[in-house]
């Protein structure tokens, strides 16, 4: 059982993105009686990371695309094909080579939407999300009770 939860927030860089942060995350003591973070349900976590990145504002990142076409189960070859590109193009984009272009990262966001079932996503807002200025591009997350929510979505 958890302890007390955490106060400052939580870098979550396990997820493979920089810019993830937990608040509100559960602390226990380990079986040698150390404090330890406690990260439960991370399949939903995700999910709701994933949904942090189709409400981003501005072009998506790298990594971010990375993250999405993993969290929908696709090779870069299989993802590539249903956006209609090649896998050598998909790859550049992960590797923060080349950028997809506005209606490509509009494609990849509307992609997520449906494949990882995410609900009540304004999909026409999406449209415009990628050509946006971010003041603040991290996804803050609230982990309270182990019920994940983004916090500061589309501020």
């Amino acid at each position: 059982m958890s302890n007390k939860n955490l106060l400052e927030p939580y870098h979550y860089t396990e997820c493979g993105l920089d810019n993830v942060y937990l608040y509100n995350i559960p602390v226990v003591k380990d079986v040698e009686g150390e404090e330890v973070i406690c990260i439960p349900k991370v399949n939903k976590l995700h999910k709701i990371i994933a949904e942090g990145i189709v409400y981003k504002k501005g072009a998506l990142a790298a990594k971010e695309i990375r993250f999405l076409r993993i969290q929908i189960g696709f090779t870069q070859e299989d993802f590539a094909a249903l956006l209609g590109k090649n896998g050598l193009s998909l790859g550049r984009w992960e590797r923060n080579e080349t950028k997809p272009d506005t209606t490509t990262d509009i494609l990849i966001r509307m992609v997520a939407v449906k494949y990882l079932d995410l609900k009540d996503v304004d999909v026409e807002a999406l449209s415009g999300m990628s050509q946006m200025q971010g003041v603040n591009d991290n996804i803050n997350i609230d982990g309270y009770k182990n019920e994940y929510r983004l916090m500061d979505c589309c501020a």
